[in-house]
C-alpha cells in the first residue's frame, strides 16, 4: 500500500475507506478507533468473548481455547504505565494458548536512540505476530499500522490507548458489560446513559460514546468541566448518527431532574496528568474532581436500583467506594469482562472467532 501515512489517517474518517485500510479478509486486522466497528461487528465481538468466558469454564472448552493461539507471539508495547490494561491483553493472549512479550520502558528500546515508529515495529514483525500498543500519541497506533501495511510482513496492531483520542478495546468491553446487564431490559437501544468526567481527553469516554452511536436511539448526557466538553468532531459524528445529546457542567441538577430515567452512569476521572506534560503526575493533594463531577452518595435516592454505575479505572474521588454495595455497580465486572472481549479481539484478528463460537454452540454452551 503506498499511500502517505496522512492519506492513511485521512481515510479512518471515511466509512468505507477506513474499512479497507484496517480489514482483511472481512475481518479486522488493525484495531484503532471505535468508529470502525459496525454494529454486526460488536455484536460477533459480544458473542465470540461470551463462548470464549464459557468454554474457559468447561475442561475440553479451556484446553481447546489454548490451542488456537498456540505458537503465536503477541508484543505488548507500553509506553504508558499501565497495570489493568497490560494484564488484561496478557491474560486475554495466554486464555487462547498465545505467548507475550511486553517492553513497558521505551528507554531500554532503540527509541532511545532515536529509532523511528516505522522502523521499530517492521523490527518487531519480524518477531511477533501481532502488537499491541499503548503510547501517549494519539498517533502513534496509526503510524504503526501504517508503516506494516506497507511491508513485506503486516501483522496486526492493536491499539490499548492512544493519548487523548481513543481506548478502543476500553470501549469494547464497556459496550460488552452494558449487552450483559441490559440483556434482559431490552438491550442497550433507547437507553440514557450519563458520561461523567474529562470528556476531551478522557479517551475511553471518547470511544465509549462512539460505539454507542451504533444502537438505536441512545440518549448520552455529558456532565464535564466546561473547558474539557466534549469536542466539536464527537458531537457532529453523534448528531450524524441520530444520537440525542445534552451538555451539563454540573451532576446535580441533571440527576435531580431525570435520575429515575437514567439506565447508567459512565463515571471518569479528571485527565490531570495532561497539565504536567505526557508523564506527570499531580501530588497526591492536588488529584481528584471537583464535586460537580463526583458522584456522591447523596444522589441514591435520585437513582433506580438497576441504574448501571461503571468506571474505567483508576479511580481517585469521583466513584466513591460508598457506591459498591448499589446492586447496579459493575465496575469489577468490566475488569473481568475486559479479559475476556479482549480474547475475543484476538480470536477475531487471527480468523478463529468463527471457530470458537461453533465449538461453544457444539458443546451446548451458547
Amino acid at each position: 500500500m503506498g499511500i502517505t501515512f496522512q492519506a492513511f489517517k485521512a481515510g479512518l474518517d471515511a466509512r468505507e475507506q477506513r474499512r479497507q485500510l484496517l480489514q482483511r479478509d472481512g475481518r479486522p486486522f488493525y484495531v484503532l478507533i471505535s468508529q470502525q466497528f459496525l454494529r454486526a461487528d460488536i455484536e460477533s465481538l459480544c458473542d465470540t468473548a461470551t463462548a470464549i468466558r464459557r468454554l474457559d469454564r468447561h475442561i475440553e472448552g479451556r484446553e481447546f481455547l489454548r490451542s488456537i493461539l498456540r505458537g503465536h507471539r503477541i508484543m505488548n508495547l507500553f509506553a504508558q504505565p499501565s497495570t489493568r490494561t497490560a494484564e488484561s491483553f496478557i491474560a486475554a493472549a495466554d486464555k487462547l494458548g498465545a505467548s507475550t512479550r511486553q517492553v513497558s520502558d521505551l528507554r531500554t528500546s532503540s527509541f532511545s536512540k532515536g529509532e523511528s515508529v516505522e522502523d521499530a515495529v517492521r523490527t518487531l514483525s519480524s518477531f511477533f505476530d501481532a502488537i499491541v500498543t499503548r503510547h501517549q500519541d494519539d498517533d502513534f497506533a496509526a503510524r504503526a499500522a501504517w508503516a506494516l501495511s506497507r511491508a513485506g510482513r503486516p501483522i496486526p496492531v492493536i491499539s490499548a490507548g492512544c493519548g487523548k483520542s481513543q481506548h478502543v478495546t476500553q470501549s469494547l468491553l464497556d459496550i460488552y458489560t452494558l449487552r450483559y446487564s441490559f440483556a434482559e431490559r431490552g438491550g442497550i437501544d433507547g437507553k440514557d446513559v450519563v458520561i461523567i468526567g474529562d470528556v476531551a481527553r478522557n479517551r475511553a469516554a471518547r470511544s465509549l460514546a462512539y460505539l454507542l452511536a451504533r444502537f438505536e436511539r441512545p440518549r448520552i448526557h455529558f456532565v464535564s468541566p466546561d473547558a474539557f466538553a466534549p469536542d466539536d468532531t464527537l458531537m457532529r459524528y453523534l448528531e450524524s448518527h441520530e444520537v440525542e445529546t445534552s451538555i451539563h457542567s454540573a451532576l446535580g441538577p441533571l440527576l435531580r431532574k431525570q435520575g429515575d430515567k437514567v439506565d447508567a452512569i459512565y463515571v471518569t476521572r479528571l485527565q490531570q496528568e495532561w497539565d504536567r506534560g505526557n508523564n506527570g503526575i499531580p501530588d497526591a493533594g492536588e488529584r481528584g474532581s471537583a464535586e460537580d463531577f463526583v458522584l456522591a452518595p447523596e444522589y441514591r435516592s435520585l437513582l433506580r436500583p438497576d441504574c448501571l454505575l461503571m468506571h474505567p479505572l483508576p479511580r481517585v474521588n469521583e466513584l466513591p467506594e460508598a457506591w459498591e454495595d448499589h446492586p447496579g455497580f459493575m465496575v469489577w465486572r468490566q475488569v473481568r469482562n475486559g479479559m475476556w472481549i479482549r480474547a475475543a479481539v484476538f480470536a477475531s484478528v487471527f480468523g478463529a472467532d468463527g471457530e470458537i463460537r461453533s465449538r461453544a454452540a457444539r458443546l451446548r454452551l451458547v
